[in-house]
């Protein structure tokens, strides 16, 4: 099998195509119940038709901060069938995240969670051009929560009760999604998705899993490309039922897998390394799962393998390039990426530019040999695009080297970005945050190991001359003010950081210095910082 030509590489053609053979058929399912292909569908043109006239419609952006469900899915779909542009929001996001993304993406309209109208409130006064909240859930407790007269405020039902709209019809260049990734040196930054690309991101029609029959489950978040694209996207395209959880749950992984017969799914290294860590069970083998699609793989592929019955396949993507590398799971080795994709020419090269030999690492570029398939650009950063985009080359910053067989491994970042629980995290951001308590002088954030194959984040502050700076008392400062996923579980303090002549600072050093004696563990002490809150403050 292979790819639809490119013209067809769009959401209203993958739904045309699902309606044509399966329209009856079960497309989605979460806690709340299940929804035909024909029903989704229709109820996302519902969706749509009543976002047009509050800031919704044709090359419109929308924003999307929403938990996971099918409202979510279903929104997503309303946007994007009717001509707009999705917008989706990091729930984590908060405080000064939340309102430059916000800001940034120009949308007039938000669709949100109620609980997280708080949020909004706070930032309410940094928000020019939004204009509307569709609430999901508690529309009064979501009201009392924000300025008065400041918003219109409209629940999800009222827009329900359109009637559906027509699908617009998107060339493969349009825009699907502005998705926002953390930078280096600034603020996060709007990928500019064309259609193609989000398509070509999640399709697998080139692989033989999934097919019919199967059934998938997404565990990830929706407002992720691994959750949405990879997970709902590619169950809509192969026309299989999907199963959304609201999150990934350790203890209940295996339980959900064999109540609702799952068959394949995608999941983060990290997940598959708490799964590994449980005790073993005499049963863990007998479960349906027979395809778990994985970025970054296992850390030991064998034996997870072995033990849960599960065939693995390796998957490398990002915002920027969509997925550039997989293959099948009969070719799989521990550590690899990868091959390059048809359809991507990958090339890795020195800090010269030249291509590298196989075994030698070097920065991966992406050319695409189909039109629209990785980003546009990003959002207002004419600048920041030709720096990353040139000669129709994507210079993704991640380092690889390759095998005498064509495999990619990854090896390292290089530029100064981490990634943790499958969240890219901006060094700069965490940094600025950091500098603003009054105890602190400058800092540095860095990436140390983690035993779950993706990184933790380490602090080194210098304080004020003469202040005093508890570690325990920075968290609690930092946790009002950061997504959850971006608070240090390490503290250092220094008397100075290392730095080069021009006063760069000299990350590496504080890299490789690692986690030492001196280096305070927020976990050790006993506190805990989740999406839920934190504890042992």
């Amino acid at each position: 099998m292979a790819l639809p030509e490119v013209e067809h590489r769009t959401l209203l053609a993958a739904v045309d195509r699902v309606l044509a053979r399966d329209a009856d058929a079960v497309a989605q399912t979460d806690p709340a119940g299940g929804w035909t292909f024909a029903a989704a569908v229709e109820r996302s043109l519902r969706l749509g038709a009543g976002l047009a006239p509050r800031g919704g419609g044709v090359d419109r952006p929308v924003a999307l901060m929403l938990d996971n469900s099918l409202d979510a899915i279903h929104a997503w779909f309303g946007v994007v069938l009717t001509g707009g542009i999705e917008v989706p929001v990091n729930t984590a996001y908060k405080g000064r995240f939340l309102a430059h993304l916000l800001r940034d993406c120009g949308a007039s309209v938000l669709v949100v969670e109620d609980h997280y109208a708080e949020r909004i409130a706070r930032i309410a006064d940094e928000l020019p051009e939004l204009r509307t909240l569709v609430v999901r859930g508690d529309l009064d407790a979501a009201e009392a929560a924000l300025p008065r007269r400041r918003f219109r405020v409209v629940g999800l039902a009222e827009l329900d009760a359109a009637a559906p709209a027509s699908p617009v019809h998107r060339d493969p260049g349009d825009l699907h999604a502005i998705m926002y990734t953390s930078g280096t040196t600034g603020l996060s930054k709007g990928v500019l998705i064309p259609h193609a690309q989000a398509y070509t991101y999640a399709s697998r029609e080139h692989q033989e899993r999934p097919r019919r029959g199967d059934r998938t489950l997404v565990t990830l978040p929706v407002f992720h490309l691994a959750g949405q694209w990879y997970g709902v996207y590619q169950a809509l395209i192969h026309g299989v039922p999907c199963v959304l959880e609201p999150g990934f749950s350790v203890g209940g992984y295996w339980d959900t897998v064999r109540r609702h017969g799952i068959t394949v799914t995608t999941m983060l290294g990290a997940m598959a390394e708490l799964l590994a860590q449980r005790t073993p069970a005499d049963d863990d083998a007998d479960n349906p799962l027979e395809l778990a699609i994985m970025a970054p793989l296992a850390g030991d592929v064998d034996a997870f393998r072995r033990r849960f019955g599960v065939d693995l396949a390796a998957v490398y993507g990002m915002s920027e390039i969509g997925a550039v590398l997989d293959g099948p799971p009969a070719t799989v080795v521990g550590g690899e990426a990868g091959f390059a994709r048809e359809g991507y020419e990958p090339r890795l090269v020195d800090v010269d530019g030249a291509e590298v030999a196989p075994g030698t690492i070097g920065e991966l570029l992406v050319r695409p040999r189909v039109p629209h398939t990785v980003m546009a650009g990003y959002h207002g950063l004419p600048e920041e695009t030709a720096r990353v985009l040139v000669d129709g080359w994507v210079h993704t910053g991640d380092a690889f080297r390759t095998d005498d067989e064509g495999r990619f491994f990854f090896c390292e970042r290089m530029k100064d970005a981490l990634r943790r629980r499958g969240e890219n995290i901006s060094s700069f951001e965490v940094e600025r945050t950091i500098n603003e308590h009054s105890a602190v002088y400058e800092s540095a954030v860095v990436a140390v190991p983690s035993a779950l194959t993706e990184d933790e984040i380490k602090v080194v502050v210098v304080p004020q001359p003469d202040a005093t700076l508890d570690p325990a008392e920075l968290t609690a400062f930092l946790v009002d003010r950061l997504p959850y996923f971006m608070v240090p579980r390490y503290v250092e303090i220094a008397d100075a950081l290392p730095k080069t002549p021009t006063h760069k600072v000299q990350k590496a050093q504080l890299r490789d210095a690692g986690v030492g004696s001196a280096t305070w563990d927020r976990e050790a002490a006993g506190i805990r910082v989740t999406r839920r809150g934190a504890s042992g403050l």
